[in-house]
């Protein structure tokens, strides 16, 4: 202890040379995987596993050993052991009544034996089981699968040591009644799989496939989805709110990378490390993950929004159903605790459940509502009060003399409508939150002090007080008018986070995290609506981590 695995997933090697390709960003794949592995080695991990998908050629196709040899070449500059778990690109598909590709095979097995070595495997390092699963044969009827049945049943049995699964299926993407299709493992497999982790208490589950990151937690275990290192399957790209990336969303390169899994006597932690489909090197800098991030941040959008991907491609006859966990995932990269979101989130049980799992990993809240509080909600803010920051009480100014609920969390208190001192004409759009020289005479925990885009929070934040909360407006430029300046945008996020650093004792919060690109007050943030990081993130990621 502690002990580091760094985990890739779907790196699909071609042929030198590729004979042919559909795709252009397809020439790039082993490049791409070269880059990584060189920043696998620079994070220095104790071994490393991949998740399958090795080549994209399919066995059977000529070209697939003259992929694996590239494949070999470059894992072989890596200084650590690699185990490799078998993906449908490696073995077969998965027994399926519209496999777009030939089923799993003990044919393909056996290739799959002499590159790189058993297709189910367990590695036990400083008191951990790392244990490979392998998903394709689930289901087929095979020998091979009974087999690995029989071997699963044995090991994974209640009292043993701390426990990661590494899978190529994930065994689902929303939910775990959910239908199959072309991204899951079937029944029965999944539900004896589900339970055999229960009954082990596993603690994670790693798995790739999907090329898109994703996370879900299911009776205690932690569900990891891994990005791809080469490129992202376009059907995907149906979870963004605005058009895909490049190649129709196949080359959103922002979307591109691998993962570090560190262990300890704490817990576990899984960074997701960007290549951003970059083709050269250039000693391309792994990050440690950041230090707590001292800004909260407003999330204004649904984070955890269920979306539809239309019955196409490689799914033709269901539509899939999956959370864009993007907005999430940066959220964790920045290192960020505080996150300022709707008291609607709370009552919903489907985010509340989601709510309370980020709550492990240090994630807080803070509620911010208009709607009087009713005493389901009391109650609701009762049973969960180790996850909630703070409830930020939205109240007229006409009404600010009314008394405040109980509450066993800090109330906040945020003025809605315009100050005395604030005049203009006629607006639909009542501004929230006191201004900085104002001094409400409130019976609360914090005050909430609204600062304009105009002001400079460097120099308002140090005579605001331990009681009040900065909220820093990132700039606008109108009802009607996108502001789209990257680097003003930058330059304010800037301002905010010497704020914070300066005045510890002031929690100081962004509003907003992720961009309004339709509606009214479009502008630019931290986040475009693909989830995919815009300057101010990067910056942002950098600012913190160079103050470790």
């Amino acid at each position: 202890m502690p002990l580091r695995v760094a985990v890739i997933a779907d790196s699909h090697f071609h042929p030198a040379g590729l004979p042919r390709a559909e795709w252009a960003s397809d020439r790039l794949f082993n490049a791409r995987n070269a880059v990584a592995v060189a920043m696998v080695e620079r994070a220095r991990p104790d071994l490393v596993i991949h998740l399958g998908d090795v080549v994209h050629p399919i066995p059977g196709l000529p070209e697939h050993a003259t992929a694996l040899a590239e494949a070999r070449a470059t894992y072989g500059s890596l200084t650590v052991p690699l185990h490799v778990v078998p993906g449908n690109h490696d073995v077969g598909d998965k027994p399926h009544p519209w496999a777009p590709a030939p089923s799993v095979s003990d044919e393909k097995h056996a290739t799959f034996s002499t590159w790189w070595g058993p297709p189910w495997w367990c590695v036990e390092r400083d008191g951990v089981r790392l244990l490979a699963v392998d998903t394709p044969v689930l289901n087929s009827g095979l020998l091979l699968e009974e087999q690995q049945w029989a071997w699963l049943e044995e090991t994974l049995r209640p009292g043993g040591p701390r426990t990661f699964v590494f899978l190529h299926y994930p065994l689902f993407l929303l939910r775990p009644d959910e239908p199959e299709h072309y991204d899951n493992v079937a029944e029965p497999a999944r539900s004896r799989l589900l339970g055999l982790f229960a009954r082990a208490g596993v603690e994670a589950v790693l798995c790739g496939h999907v090329h898109h990151p994703f996370w879900n937690l299911h009776r205690g275990t932690d569900h990891y989805l891994l990005p791809s290192t080469a490129f992202v399957r376009p059907g995907y790209a149906e979870l963004g709110r605005i058009g895909p990336g490049g190649e129709f969303g196949r080359d959103d390169a922002d979307r591109l990378g691998f993962c570090l899994l560190d262990i300890d006597d704490r817990g576990h932690r899984v960074s997701w490390i960007r290549t951003d489909g970059a083709t050269e090197d250039h000693e391309r800098r792994v990050p440690e993950p950041p230090p707590a991030c001292p800004l909260g941040l407003t999330l204004r959008h649904a984070w955890d929004a269920v979306h539809d991907l239309a019955a196409d491609g490689l799914e033709p006859f269901r539509r899939k159903r999956a959370r864009n966990d993007l907005v999430l995932l940066a959220v964790l990269e920045l290192g960020a605790t505080l996150l300022r979101v709707p008291f609607d989130d709370l009552r919903s049980p489907e985010t509340r459940e989601r709510m309370v799992g980020l709550a492990r990993w240090g994630l807080r809240f803070v509620l911010f509502g208009a709607d009087p509080l009713t005493a389901e909600d009391r109650a609701l803010v009762a049973a969960h009060a180790d996850l909630i920051a703070a409830v930020e009480l939205v109240v007229h100014r006409a009404r600010l003399g009314d008394p405040l609920p109980d509450l066993p969390v800090p109330r906040w208190v945020s003025a809605l409508g315009r100050a005395p001192a604030e005049t203009g004409s006629h607006t639909h759009f009542a501004p929230t939150g006191f201004l900085p020289e104002e001094s409400p005479d409130v019976a609360a925990e914090g005050v909430v002090v609204r600062i304009e885009p105009d002001v400079d929070p460097r120099v308002v934040v140090p005579a605001l007080g331990a009681s009040r909360i900065a909220l820093v407006v990132l700039p606008r430029a109108g009802e009607s008018r996108c502001f789209d300046d990257d680097q003003a945008v930058e330059l304010r996020v800037r301002q905010a986070y010497l704020a914070a650093v300066e005045n510890p004792g002031t929690t100081v919060i962004l509003d907003t995290t992720v961009d309004h690109d339709r509606g009214y007050f479009p502008r630019h943030a931290l986040l475009d609506r693909r989830g995919n990081p815009r300057r101010a993130f990067h910056s942002l990621v950098r600012w913190s981590r160079a103050a470790r």
